[in-house]
């Protein structure tokens, strides 16, 4: 069995293997965890630089169409020379980015089997496209005076753009500002620039494709303010019938001891079970 793991904004593939070493050190001693990293250097997030030295690296920092598009390129180099991979395992941007990945090559390739046979979302971002057609069909049609509001990056004038931009945005600016200890940027860095470049979330009342394998999706009670609503946001793009949800009592992190772990542990054991079951 082997997972492709990716890790958060500001971190990096040594980090992420300490953040599951819980999960790794009780689970099935067949699952390989492959472990993916992002190319751009980044900041760490400010209680990080004290326990792991850097470099530091994201996915994206800017999280716009073509920046996302490079992402979703190294995912697909890592299948072509690491894989096939049984399932895709993201914490934060990395389960984001993995995301984008799935829904977009869903969109694209509605006849294929999907790239995974199923996933692990952990404190999951807002997911945002690669598809230039997608963002402009999302932004294209503001006017002058929306997209000035929307550059503005406050939620003041957010609430005034039309829909869907308006619904879009709005969660998309609640998670930006509650993530600035780790990104260290404001909205207005991702948002006042050209309209090519402003980043696009996904939203499932925009996208038509859905995931149809099993998923896990866990979340933290003291999670970064909005992050839950964005977990809720991604859990409906996948099916429900092979979804579990898991509130555990970290922050923004992975439990790696006590009870928590063996009941993570026991929801991966039941996806990857659903997962090998045959489909019609």
């Amino acid at each position: 069995m082997k997972i492709l793991c990716l890790h958060g904004h500001g971190t990096g593939a040594d980090i992420l293997r300490y953040q599951l070493s819980g999960l790794r050190r009780d689970a099935d001693p067949s699952w390989e965890f492959h472990f993916l990293s992002g190319e751009v250097e980044c900041p760490a997030p400010a209680d990080i630089p004290s326990v792991f030295p850097g470099p530091y690296y994201c996915w994206t920092r800017s999280f716009d169409a073509d920046t996302i598009d490079a992402a979703h390129g190294l995912i697909d180099e890592a299948i072509e020379e690491h894989g096939p991979f049984d399932g895709v395992l993201g914490f934060s941007q990395g389960a984001a980015i993995m995301t984008s990945f799935m829904l977009e090559h869903a969109t694209a390739h509605p006849n294929q089997a999907p790239p995974f046979q199923f996933a692990i979302f952990c404190s999951v971002t807002p997911p945002c496209s690669a598809d230039q057609t997608y963002c402009q069909s999302l932004l294209g049609s503001l006017s002058s005076q929306d997209q000035q509001r929307l550059r503005s990056g406050q939620s003041d004038q957010i609430v005034q753009l039309p829909d869907p931009v308006r619904s879009v945005m709005d969660e998309f600016v609640k998670v930006i500002k509650s993530a600035k200890s780790i990104t260290g940027e404001s909205t207005t860095y991702f948002l006042d620039r050209p309209l090519h470049l402003i980043p696009c979330p996904l939203h499932p009342d925009l996208v038509p494709a859905r995931l149809p394998i099993p998923s896990l999706h866990l979340r933290g009670k003291q999670d970064l303010p909005g992050l839950a609503d964005c977990g809720m946001l991604v859990e409906s793009f996948c099916e429900s019938s092979i979804r579990k949800t898991i509130w555990h009592s970290a922050g923004h992190d992975i439990p790696r001891s006590g009870a928590e772990v063996k009941q993570i542990l026991a929801a991966m054991e039941w996806i990857v079970a659903q997962s090998q079951l045959p489909r019609y």
